[in-house]
């Protein structure tokens, strides 16, 4: 990218193409529009403030010119570790303001992790707290190819152990923004909640359609790291929200907890579309969606890997049309200039209504993987049903079905990758982190059924250690001390041996059943309401009267904290499978996340009690998370 030609002189309106086609420009052209109203219209929005185009634009300016002053430019990678919100925006947009890439990192991952995206990446500079600083070792024009400027780079969990980075280009993400702005119907009058983390490519489809049509990207608080039902219904009022795009794992357990009763002062008017993907959803979970506040919007189900940037296929469903006659949600049609294929083994198309592997065609496709022409070449191949010379398509590795209607239907997937929770993983790279360890012989992740009654899924392992070796909650303490949080397995079983195929090799299969077998002897999800409705502890004594137990309280707590630790101890053992969980146990570190969380404090206010999902996040231990209970 000529970076001269999108930075707008501060005192003279800028001039762009009637049509201008990377996001870049479409932004240029509203910081310098002659008309203030325009330039003054809000492109970033938090509790605490507004931030005009062009202040935005201004920001973007400063960071770009020192960035410039680091020597990148055109064809560098840029990481960007900065949480969300308008910084972040303002980083991302400052590289392309010198013709880099950005590379953004999941603010609460290790630093260890995000050292190692940096340096597989080859960035150039980084930008955080500090503002930007360049990198030693690294190498110029990193992303440089002859097909497309690189717009940013995502890394996804690889199937040969390591992360590979996706790089996509500018103008096929500008393809891809001018297709999303078009299916969500998005106008400079829509504000669209920033939602994902900025290491997932969601994000990047809430921040830039909407500024590329002049509307508003609203943040959350860095405190809002899991909201209850009524606490983003709040959020959402406040920021005047008008579209929200959740994980389907956030979005089913959210409906769910905003049915009858439970839904009174959640109101979520001002929506009109929600957008949902990163996991399969059921038309039985669209009957919970219209039976909630939610219920009025219309509801979209996206589909496509990193690859595909982003969403390639939806499926639109108005809150009164009739549900589709299948059991699984349609993840739709083609988003933009997209080809669907469904092809057999022998890449020939299959007949409607047989299932075949899906490959992604037409111009909105990533690059490839960065610094990895092996890897590129493995998935991306030339489409002989193309009519551009040089089309490409994309090898997804999911089998779907074609309805006689046109709609896709995903069925699962042809190899070793997972979704849980709406992060891709492939189960090789979390058996390699696993066998890192120390003391770790063997290992085999798989993924299973979490037991919610929502569809949800836990990353779990098996594996053997050497004698005297490092117990469960000391290899999961150790892989969060340097991988993102999905990564790590929430359910960790010690053997002394994992079963062999005849061949000598992990019989994954046979370790699935296994840990299916262990996680569904141990506590049932039902209990969890029976654990708060009839919790067994004496309030006098802070004693369990099944067990006899003292769950730990110090002298100084009154007779109802007491009560209310020995209530949350027994929910968190029974969600987590933890029976051994204690006061002063920590919930990240025995495998608890926003998900487990928001279940918890449901469960609770249900039976009269609130705890909001971020102060058990928040907590250092239950001792400390159940003196934030409040009883209603």
């Amino acid at each position: 990218m000529n970076s001269t030609s999108i930075i707008p002189d501060p005192a003279t309106p800028i001039t762009v193409a009637a049509t201008p086609s990377r996001v870049a420009d479409r932004i240029a052209a509203r910081a310098g529009h002659p008309d203030a109203t325009v330039r003054e219209r809000v492109a970033l929005r938090t509790a605490a403030a507004d931030i005009t185009y062009a202040e935005l634009w201004e920001r973007a300016q400063k960071a770009g010119a020192e960035l410039a002053a680091l020597d990148v430019g055109a064809g560098d990678v840029v990481g960007v570790r900065l949480p969300s919100g308008p910084g972040a925006v303002a980083a991302m947009l400052a590289c392309w303001h010198v013709g880099a890439a950005f590379l953004p990192m999941d603010a609460s991952a290790p630093d260890a992790h995000r050292d190692h995206l940096l340096h597989r990446s080859r960035a150039r500079a980084v930008i955080d707290g500090d503002g930007p600083r360049a990198l030693t070792g690294a190498a110029p024009s990193a992303t440089g190819g002859p097909r497309d400027e690189g717009a940013y780079v995502i890394y996804t969990s690889g199937s040969t152990g390591t992360p590979k980075g996706v790089l996509v280009g500018q103008d096929a993400f500008a393809e891809h923004t001018t297709a999303i702005a078009g299916l969500l119907g998005l106008r400079d009058t829509d504000t669209v909640l920033q939602f994902a983390g900025l290491g997932f490519d969601v994000a990047q489809e809430e921040i830039w359609p909407t500024l590329a049509v002049g509307g508003t990207v609203a943040f959350l608080d860095s405190k809002d790291r899991a909201l209850s039902p009524a606490e983003l219904a709040d959020r959402v009022r406040e920021l005047g929200v008008s579209v929200l795009q959740l994980p389907t794992s956030y979005w089913r357990l959210l409906c769910a907890q905003m049915q009858g009763a439970e839904s009174s002062g959640c109101s979520f008017e001002g929506v009109h579309t929600v957008v949902i993907g990163g996991e399969a959803a059921g038309t039985n979970d669209v009957h919970v969606h219209r039976n909630g506040p939610l219920g009025h919007s219309t509801l979209i189900n996206g589909y496509g890997p990193t690859e595909t940037v982003v969403t390639c296929t939806a499926f639109v469903l108005p809150a009164h049309e009739p549900l589709p006659p299948t059991a699984g949600l349609p993840i739709g049609g083609p988003v933009g200039n997209r080809r669907l294929h469904v092809l057999d083994a022998d890449r020939r198309p299959v007949p409607v209504g047989s299932p075949g592997e899906l490959w992604v065609g037409g111009s909105p496709l990533a690059e490839g993987y960065l610094g990895e022409p092996l890897r590129t070449e493995e998935r991306f191949h030339p489409d002989p049903f193309g009519s551009v010379p040089g089309a490409r398509m994309y090898r997804t590795g999911d089998l779907v079905l074609r309805h006689p209607d046109g709609a896709l239907e995903f069925l699962g997937r042809l190899d070793n990758q997972v979704k849980v929770r709406g992060y891709r993983i492939e189960l090789d790279e979390v058996d390699r982190h696993l066998t890192d360890t120390r003391g770790v012989t063997a290992a085999a992740a798989v993924a299973l059924d979490d037991g919610s009654g929502t569809g949800g899924r836990i990353l779990a392992a098996a594996l053997s250690v050497i004698a005297d070796g490092p117990t469960a909650e000391q290899i999961r303490e150790e892989l969060r001390g340097r991988l993102p949080s999905h990564l790590v397995p929430g359910l960790i079983h010690v053997r002394d041996t994992l079963p062999l195929t005849a061949s000598g090799k992990i019989d994954r299969r046979a370790v699935a059943a296994l840990l299916a077998d262990a996680y569904a002897s141990s506590t049932p999800e039902a209990e969890a309401t029976a654990a708060v409705a009839e919790s067994g502890v004496d309030a006098e004594s802070g004693v369990d009267a099944e067990s006899g137990a003292d769950v730990g309280v110090v002298d100084t707590d009154t007779a109802e904290v007491s009560a209310d630790l020995a209530l949350l101890l027994k929910l968190i053992r029974t969600l987590l499978r933890a029976p051994d969980f204690g006061p002063d146990d920590d919930f990240l570190a025995h495998g608890g996340d926003s998900l487990v969380a928001l279940r918890v404090s449901g469960t609770l206010r249900e039976h009269g009690f609130r705890l909001r999902p971020s102060d058990l996040l928040t907590a250092t231990d239950a001792r400390a998370a159940a003196a934030r209970i409040v009883r209603l």
